[in-house]
């Protein structure tokens, strides 16, 4: 046998002594419940944190990707409450860990879930004070505040005194991205489409759409009544959109309808239930009748309906000799409507270049909200040119009653409609600007939104602005977002052709917005 040395410990000697103990009083240690992991790892709560006075709420900005600033990952992110920074991780030998003890910044907040903790101590902390920051990180509204956007007046002052209506707030321009930021603003006047991104919630058994989340927190921001800032930055949505595209809207000056109807699409294809409809195309989906006949042969008839949520309208082109250089010419918009009358011609050059065609437009059905684009660009050979005519509208009660097909008149009971939001182009075609005049419903005031600027206007003065998209609301949509549904069926005709949003086809961004859902 093998005897230990007289430096060794026999096996019961090694044991740890509380062991020994328990063995000894007859007790293995089995009955005694052994704490789990989850609670061995349970952090501390106080509400005595002595760092709260350090915390700086006028570098807190929550509106820029939650990226850690070393290691650029995304993954269990924390803000630095004292500068504003991001880092990643809470334990030792992390880049917060890091942070903390080389800046002496004590309090972080994770970027998920809202919780605050003191690094390197290691507990949590819990105060009522810190409850504005957590609303900052992840606004949230209930659905009573929701049905009252449209009618409650709001007024908010940020932490630097600076005056803002939320809901009616500038946003930053990045690299370019005026195009995006009024279509955002046109978003939030159309209200079906506002009270469902206010109130939505990510699904949590699947993985979420960067696209519809970022959106939905955008316009939670800009509704937000507790802003630190008077001003929002779409940093996180601008890039989401460029990786859902390829970059295609990204980096430089796009066409807003454009991105409009990608949107729409992308929206619609996200929301879309089992039966295929939507609530994109509840809102803006309408139905136009086609007549098309070759130009030499005019008896030839085929009529066919096409589903669209822009209508597109012509302008005149501009007359060759002025009377004077400051001379505009100025188009009522009735007359450029007439192009859904039925009567007026439109000639057209058919595919392959080879023939002629006539056709001729009128309306079967009229959505909630109309958007109207004015065809103001137009690609020649060399160059991008812009027709600078005025387009003078009414700013309420326009009626569409004249422009419906008389058989699809009844299931049109309301055809008058209110303006909500005019996008504008000012400056040349390469180098200008965009900027959108919005109907504040709760003050009942026109805003003009040019990136960060936001300017009460004139009602006069918004039909002198070269107007490039309209969106007008039908006078039936309730403030709360409701509208009434027509049941009655709309008359067939012989011949269907689906073309635009409607078609399920998987489209790339570019072929998308010279698709056909701009008719004509």
């Amino acid at each position: 046998p093998i005897r230990a040395g007289p430096g060794a410990m026999t096996a019961e000697e090694d044991a740890p002594k509380e062991k020994r103990q328990r063995t000894e009083n007859g007790d293995d240690g089995d009955d005694e419940p052994r704490p789990s992991k989850r609670e061995a790892r349970e952090v501390p709560q106080r509400i005595d944190c002595p760092y709260l006075g350090t915390i700086n709420r006028h570098v807190l900005d929550f509106d820029f990707e939650k990226l850690c600033s070393v290691s650029l990952t995304g993954e269990n992110v924390y803000v630095d409450l004292v500068d504003g920074k991001y880092f990643q991780g809470r334990g030792k030998e992390t880049h917060a860990y890091r942070h903390a003890l080389e800046k002496g910044h004590y309090v972080w907040m994770n970027v998920l879930d809202g919780k605050v903790f003191c690094i390197p101590d290691g507990y949590e902390v819990v105060d009522k004070s810190l409850e504005d920051i957590k609303y900052n990180l992840a606004p949230t509204f209930d659905q009573e505040e929701i049905e009252d956007m449209s009618t409650r007046v709001r007024y908010a002052k940020a932490l630097d005194g600076t005056d803002y209506i939320p809901g009616c707030i500038g946003l930053n321009n990045i690299c370019n991205s005026d195009y995006e930021n009024v279509i955002v603003q046109v978003i939030c006047q159309v209200t079906p489409l506002r009270n469902y991104l206010l109130a939505y919630e990510p699904p949590k058994e699947r993985k979420r759409d960067p696209v519809l989340s970022c959106l939905a927190e955008l316009l939670r921001k800009m509704y937000n009544p507790r802003n630190f800032k008077g001003l929002v930055s779409p940093h996180e949505f601008y890039q989401a959109i460029g990786k859902a595209t390829s970059k295609k809207f990204y980096g430089k000056q796009q066409d807003p309808v454009a991105f409009f109807s990608w949107l729409m699409n992308y929206l619609h294809r996200k929301l879309k239930a089992k039966d295929g409809s939507s609530l994109i195309h509840d809102v803006f989906q309408g139905e136009v009748q086609v007549k098309l006949c070759p130009a030499t042969d005019e008896a030839r008839v085929t009529e066919t309906k096409e589903k669209t949520m822009l209508m597109t309208l012509e302008l005149p082109d501009e007359p060759l000799f002025k009377d004077n250089l400051d001379f505009i010419p100025q188009v009522p918009l009735f007359n450029l409507l007439e192009k859904f009358n039925g009567e007026k011609a439109f000639e057209t050059i058919a595919k392959g270049g080879e023939s002629r065609e006539i056709r001729r437009y009128s309306l079967r059905r009229i959505p909630p909200y109309v958007v109207f684009v004015v065809k103001r660009f137009r690609n020649n050979n060399f160059f991008i040119e812009k027709n600078p005519t005025i387009v003078t509208f009414p700013l309420k009660g326009l009626d569409l009653r004249d422009y419906i097909h008389p058989d699809c008149q009844p299931a049109n009971p309301e055809t008058k409609y209110d303006l909500v939001a005019n996008v504008c182009h000012d400056g040349k075609p390469e180098s200008g600007s965009y900027k959108v005049q919005v109907f504040h419903s709760p003050t009942s005031q026109w805003f003009e939104i040019h990136d960060l600027r936001v300017t009460p206007v004139l009602p006069q003065m918004v039909a002198l602005t070269e107007s490039y998209i309209q969106v007008y609301q039908r006078q039936d949509v309730k403030s709360d977002g409701s509208f009434g549904k027509f049941e009655m069926p709309i008359p067939d005709i012989s011949t269907e052709v689906e073309t635009g949003v409607a078609a399920e086809i998987e489209m790339a961004p570019e072929d998308l917005a010279e698709a056909g859902i701009i008719i004509g």
